[in-house]
């Protein structure tokens, strides 16, 4: 048992004589674990183990089904404040009837659904009829995921929805004026205590989850550290990357020796403590640390192997043209579908979409040169990377096209031009040779573009919203006919 925990457990018996009010509040705490949790995530942003995790450690007053439902409405979702109460309805309908009622006009006793559209940026709520709350408790569970959706945490954001909604779905109330007082200063403490409680939770199950990674990321680098040191004496050092990587060993060196200490200290860290703020601050560390040098060893080995053409360096090929074949298939979607209808006429749109075509016949050509000899393995990926780079500036060039036409007068110019520049700054992990040899090269990925462009044209419409004096929380089903179940949904 955590520190926290015991300083929990003294409390209460301490506080119990508060008298009746006390224990009768004691007694409609909230102590149900979820009945049940479904995911149903259509948008693919979840990771369903640690959602699970985390709910797991969440409380209810009253036996609960929760459902995490995700939908990817595209940019219609973008100006329809209806957009996602309309799509759970319609899921519910199609593949999920368990979600309503028997007549179909409510959602299903016991049900709690929490559900978001990654770009529509909307978060909704939904509820039994004997699970529902007032608009005001909505609005509050919706805001508790809202910094992490922003961030893109959609996992973390959906355990907070979900912890916010279990504190007030059938919430006990105190119905008595002689144990009023009392029992006031008691919900004051125990709503602390809890939150205190709580938020040590999530810190211990962030810190198991931490140190597990870690052990197996170390473990790997401690077994491969030999064979590690073996592929960097076959990389050429007159390949340009392969000089590249072998300074990156120096680094992994030095690297190895600081996270050894390291391991020792996340390892000697008690389980009971793993609640407190230093823990998880180190255990953090300790797993991106042996994360990062676990990487690198492999793409030391990966170097050796392609630059000398061992056997498995069509493999290694392949995961390096792996980012770039993914930015092109992407590139259709975001034309027809991620792209603001005004900005799909425009010339740069052109350019991309017959750029998107040459660099894909490329490939083939790269992947011929490298199998008859005509091209060495360093004139391959200098010739990769001119083709990132390539889609790179075009993106660059079709992002400050879409700013003009979006935003209609400077301001909001700047408000699609700056997320768009933020989602070319959350550049994607790799493990190539390309990245890992070079670690200040910059590249716009499409996956990230489309973000940009979602977030930036949300954030003009969310700017004209609140010029208008609109807003807020949307409730009722447009496409929904004489539907009524409890919910609503509201932007991040």
């Amino acid at each position: 048992m955590s520190v926290r925990r015991r300083v929990l457990v003294s409390a209460v018996a301490t506080l119990g004589i508060a008298g009746t009010a006390t224990a009768t509040y004691l007694a409609q705490a909230p102590g149900l674990a979820a009945t049940e949790v479904q995911i149903e995530d259509t948008a693919g942003i979840l990771y369903a183990p640690d959602l699970l995790d985390g709910v797991d450690d969440v409380r209810f007053y009253e036996p609960t089904t929760v459902a995490v439902f995700t939908n990817a409405g595209g940019t219609a979702a973008l100006t329809d404040d209806y957009a996602l109460n309309n799509a759970v309805l319609a899921y519910a309908q199609e593949e999920r009837p368990d979600w309503l009622s028997a007549d179909g006009q409510t959602w299903a006793d016991d049900l709690f659904i929490l559900a978001v559209d990654p770009e529509g940026r909307l978060v909704g709520t939904y509820f039994g009829e004997n699970r529902a709350v007032a608009q005001e408790a909505q609005d509050q569970i919706q805001e508790a995921t809202k910094d992490d959706f922003r961030a893109g945490q959609w996992t973390d954001g959906a355990i907070d929805g979900i912890d916010a909604a279990a504190a007030r779905m059938n919430e006990p109330g105190v119905r008595w004026a002689g144990g009023m007082l009392p029992a006031l200063a008691w919900l004051l403490t125990l709503g602390g205590s809890a939150a205190y409680v709580g938020t040590g939770m999530r810190r211990s199950r962030r810190s198991a989850q931490a140190r597990a990674a870690g052990d197996t990321a170390y473990a790997n680098v401690v077994r491969d550290l030999d064979v590690t040191q073996v592929h960097a004496r076959v990389i050429p050092e007159s390949s340009r990357y392969g000089g590249a990587m072998l300074e990156r060993l120096d680094e992994y060196t030095q690297a190895f020796r600081t996270l050894t200490p390291l391991a020792g200290e996340a390892q000697a860290i008690p389980e009971p403590d793993y609640d407190s703020p230093a823990a998880l601050a180190t255990l953090t560390r300790f797993r991106a640390e042996a994360e990062r040098l676990d990487a690198l060893d492999d793409v030391i080995a990966a170097t050796a192997t392609f630059l000398t053409r061992g056997a498995t360096w069509e493999s290694v090929w392949a995961h390096e043209v792996e980012p770039l074949r993914r930015d092109l298939d992407q590139v259709p979607d975001l034309l027809s579908d991620t792209l603001p209808d005004e900005a799909r006429d425009l010339p740069e749109v052109a350019a991309l979409r017959e750029l998107a075509g040459r660099l894909d016949g490329e490939l083939s050509e790269l992947r011929g040169g490298l199998e008859t000899g005509v091209l060495t393995p360093d004139d391959g990926l200098d010739r990769l990377r001119a083709a990132r780079d390539a889609l790179s500036t075009a993106l660059d060039t079709l992002a400050a096209a879409v700013a003009r036409v979006v935003g209609e007068k400077e301001s909001e110019e700047e408000l699609v031009t700056d997320e768009l520049r933020k989602a070319r700054a959350r550049r994607p992990a790799e493990t190539t040779i390309l990245a890992t040899g070079d670690p200040t090269w910059t590249w716009f990925a499409v996956g990230a573009f489309r973000s940009g462009v979602v977030s930036g044209t949300h954030a003009v419409e969310s700017s004209r919203v609140s010029a208008s004096g609109a807003g807020g929380s949307t409730a009722g089903y447009s496409s929904g006919g004489s539907f009524s179940g409890s919910g609503s949904s509201s932007r991040f």
